[in-house]
């Protein structure tokens, strides 16, 4: 299973933080190798450019951040700055007819290799890593290696359906709690389990040779079969059962199917389901949602409106909607969004909705939380809480210190 943590790159962002309280003799290199030709940035060749460091790593207190992006960051001291030079000015000549080692800002400032004096630059070091670091999750989160691959046609539609229907998914059905903090209390307690199908791990092993997500009507479809698989398997499962509170991702006509209805029957008594929909289906199928949400109202459930970004809070009015949750998935970009001004913004949004309603997801940093908090939400999601040893379903399900 691919990782959704840019592990890396955090490591990175945690150093700096450390080190600009010490910051005298020290500096930051930021190699761009991500700008080469695409010629040029081969799995050989950045390989071999890491080789090229290796000695220093090794020996000269230099340490190297290889970054999801293909670029490299190093945390350098003093004694080790002019070899560290000498291999950047190398790894230029070996890309000397590549125009990115060559360009300059209009300041006339290099553009292939950033130089930064912890001493006097460290702000500047620790946004760049911050950049890097929310470019590199949203490069992990994007669909697994499909590129290159032929799109997925109607007749392996079929085909893959067929594998679907009787393949075990066991392995490929995740979990992620949802927590709501007290921030007076510093502790927080769990809202819902959210259980969902890990696609990617999914196509990597029924599907390998096709991209299915080309074609978007094609894996809507496929999407459905997917619905009715995590159905029959999370409705069994010991540690979903054991849950107050799950929410599902499904497809909003999946809540209309006999599969949903007898998943209803079957859950354990007192049991609350969140069914969680793409805002993207939402605003293809307003009359449905609305009708959904009756639907779920009436058997004391909720809906979740999931996948709120920059991007579909311009599209979507999420207020008249009147949803039980509402979900915004992190991005930097909501720091500027939080405008008074716009009522197309986050801050907007969140005050229409109720910010007791609103969940923060992909939260993998303190920033992300803080930014949270500030706007009045308490419920969050996401590898920042996770690396606190947030509880599993059936395990040690309770409260949790904030910290």
């Amino acid at each position: 299973m691919q990782s959704t943590t840019a592990y890396q790159e955090n490591l990175l962002c945690d150093t700096l933080d450390r080190m600009r309280r010490n910051p005298e003799g020290r500096k930051v290199v930021h190699l761009h190798i991500s700008k080469l030709l695409p010629g040029n940035k081969t799995p050989v060749k950045s390989k071999i450019v890491s080789r090229m460091f290796g000695n220093l790593e090794s020996g000269m207190h230099v340490q190297i951040f290889p970054m999801i992006n293909q670029d490299l960051v190093m945390t350098v001291n003093s004694g080790s700055q002019r070899d560290v030079n000498a291999t950047c000015n190398r790894i230029r000549t070996l890309f000397e007819d590549d125009p990115a080692t060559h360009v300059e800002d209009a300041q006339g400032n290099d553009q292939f290799v950033n130089w930064y004096d912890l001493e006097v630059d460290s702000a500047m070091a620790i946004a760049m890593a911050q950049d890097l670091r929310s470019e590199g999750t949203r490069l992990l989160r994007q669909p697994p290696a499909a590129k290159g691959l032929p799109t997925m046609s109607p007749a392996q539609l079929d085909q893959v359906q067929k594998q679907l229907a009787t393949a075990n998914i066991i392995p490929f059905i995740k979990d992620q709690v949802a927590m709501r903090v007290n921030p007076g209390a510093a502790d927080a307690a769990i809202e819902f389990f959210e259980f969902f199908l890990s696609v990617g791990d999914l196509q990597r092993t029924i599907a390998p040779n096709m991209n299915i997500f080309g074609d978007r009507w094609l894996f809507q479809d496929l999407s459905r079969t997917m619905d009715l698989r995590m159905l029959e398997i999370v409705v069994r499962a010991p540690h979903a059962r054991e849950c107050k509170t799950l929410s599902l991702n499904l497809n909003l006509e999946t809540v209309s199917t006999p599969a949903f209805e007898k998943f209803v029957e079957r859950a354990p008594e007192g049991q609350k389901i969140i069914v969680e929909v793409q805002s993207i289906d939402v605003l293809a199928n307003v009359r449905s949602y609305f009708d959904v949400h009756d639907v779920l109202s009436g058997m004391g459930h909720a809906l979740l409106i999931d996948g709120l970004n920059p991007a579909t809070l311009q599209m979507l009015d999420v207020g008249p909607l009147k949803p039980d949750y509402a979900k915004l998935m992190w991005a930097p970009e909501f720091i500027e969004l939080l405008n008074p001004d716009s009522n197309k913004s986050a801050g907007s949004m969140i005050d229409e909705v109720g910010p007791e309603k609103i969940i923060l997801a992909r939260c993998d940093s303190q920033e992300s939380m803080a930014w949270g908090l500030k706007s009045g939400i308490r419920i969050f999601q996401g590898h920042f809480l996770d690396s606190f040893g947030a509880p599993k379903p059936g395990r040690n399900a309770g409260r949790a210190a904030v910290r």
